[in-house]
């Protein structure tokens, strides 16, 4: 079977590599060069299923660890400076503790896989927060990917897989009525006026180069407005975002003042030796959201036509998923175990 995919980003090349794995035979069609500069490229890579108890159901908590066990398989020995599996930590500054305590209770209801941490248990797993937060929350479980080298290596193992990638801005209608595809994937993410359900969230993120200061895992900062994250990245870099600025009406790939003055904030509450740290790139991007965050699958079997979108902030998490319930129904024409998850009906 001949498959036409539109979107070389995270879901797009993830949906390709399945695909082309189960033996069909892939053509991913992008229209910039690939790895393409969007979301996907301007991402934390957060693999952070329990730290979205608040915006995932918990059916997509079981399913967001079946994505880190997806990354850990492909990744393999390559996995280094690519893959860190060595969980995430919660903190919050003493006036906004008490959404430490909320989110707690959150985890209660999901998992006995976390745990509270004080001064002493938070020194041996970051020596260098020091003791100014007295307490958080440690998610063994969670994981976090570096984009770009990520992406890369999915569209190596595409190509040796005997997919290709064709540079081209197409369509969808003509891929359709296009003899020589059976289907046609659209994963292009966000694009105004599309879908009417569809909304842009602008996540931004900053890279930061710092030689005093280390992480050994993502830190999470609780924030009245929306939580902000500190990632640790490869040769003493730090990755700093958040991505919940609604604004789908520019994505030019800057950052307003503002923003980057909230996440240099940020970086600097939790250690002062990042007011000396290199600003190396600031980048924005547009997000593709539903109104209840949760992502969709959409087959229309009338044209052969599969569109797949909304993954927000959990593209990394979430993408193999959705590329396995697809490759699933392009196998046998019926819906896989994970696939309601990505109806649109609701979840518990």
């Amino acid at each position: 079977m001949k498959i036409a995919i539109i979107g070389a980003g995270i879901l797009g090349m993830s949906t390709a590599y399945i695909l082309a794995k189960r033996g069909f035979a892939v053509s991913v069609f992008e229209k910039q060069a690939v790895p393409p500069v969007n979301a996907s490229s301007i991402a934390g890579g957060m693999l952070a299923p329990f730290s979205e108890i608040e915006a995932l159901p918990v059916r997509f908590v079981r399913a967001g660890l079946k994505g880190i066990e997806f990354w850990d398989e492909f990744l393999g020995d390559d996995a280094s400076g690519i893959l860190q599996k060595a969980g995430s930590l919660l903190i919050a500054h003493p006036e906004d503790r008490h959404m430490l305590d909320r989110f707690a209770q959150h985890l209660h209801a999901v998992s006995d896989q976390w745990e509270w941490v004080d001064t002493q248990r938070m020194n041996a797993l970051e020596p260098s927060i020091g003791n100014k937060f007295g307490k958080g929350l440690y998610m063994p479980l969670e994981a976090n990917i570096n984009p770009e080298p990520a992406l890369v290596m999915l569209v190596e193992q595409l190509v040796a897989l005997g997919g290709q990638i064709l540079h081209e801005d197409v369509n969808p209608d003509d891929l359709k009525a296009d003899p020589a595809y059976d289907w046609v994937i659209d994963c292009r993410g966000y694009i105004e006026g599309q879908d009417r359900d569809l909304r842009g969230i602008k996540g931004e993120i900053l890279l930061l180069e710092n030689h005093e200061f280390t992480l050994q895992r993502p830190v999470r900062l609780m924030h009245p407005r929306y939580p902000l994250y500190i990632i640790p990245r490869p040769d003493n870099m730090f990755a700093v975002g958040a991505s919940v600025i609604e604004n789908s009406d520019e994505d030019d790939g800057h950052v307003f003042l503002r923003s980057a003055m909230e996440l240099m904030s940020a970086a600097y509450s939790l250690h002062p030796s990042f007011g000396e740290a290199k600003i190396l790139d600031m980048s924005s991007a547009v997000r593709p959201a539903y109104l209840d965050s949760l992502p969709r699958i959409k087959i229309d079997q009338d044209h052969n036509y599969i569109r797949c979108n909304g993954l927000f902030r959990h593209g990394y998490l979430l993408s193999p998923i959705m590329g396995e319930c697809v490759a699933h129904f392009l196998e046998t024409s019926a819906e896989n175990a994970d696939f309601s998850l990505f109806s649109g009906l609701g979840h518990a």
